[in-house]
């Protein structure tokens, strides 16, 4: 759910997506998008209502290296992108009524 509410919230502020919850084996990247000029690779971070909201926090090393490391092998097999820039955006999504969305753009340049 948190996925879809991500997608919505990225299209309402003009994102173009191009893959959802694109996978190769055992590597997954959420979403990947088109921002002006720009191929985006977000990673969503779904908490519940009761969660406490943190979600900064919730991108550990564990997970940023678990993500490079699928956005390398997204090069390998999709290699025509190598040439366009590139960045990871965070999207925090806690499912209240309605849901709070929290856009970090750029996490890791």
């Amino acid at each position: 759910m948190g996925e879809e509410i991500a997608a919505r919230y990225l299209r309402d502020h003009g994102y173009v997506l191009l893959f959802w919850r694109w996978r190769k084996g055992s590597q997954e990247i959420d979403l990947i998008a088109w921002d002006r000029g720009e191929l985006v690779f977000v990673e969503v971070r779904t908490v519940s209502p009761t969660t406490p909201w943190n979600p900064e926090e919730s991108l550990g090393e564990q997970k940023k290296a678990a993500l490079l490391q699928a956005i390398e092998v997204f090069y390998t097999e999709n290699p025509a992108y190598l040439v366009l820039p590139a960045r990871i955006d965070v999207v925090a999504v806690r499912l209240t009524h309605p849901p709070e969305v929290q856009h970090w753009a750029d996490v890791f340049r």
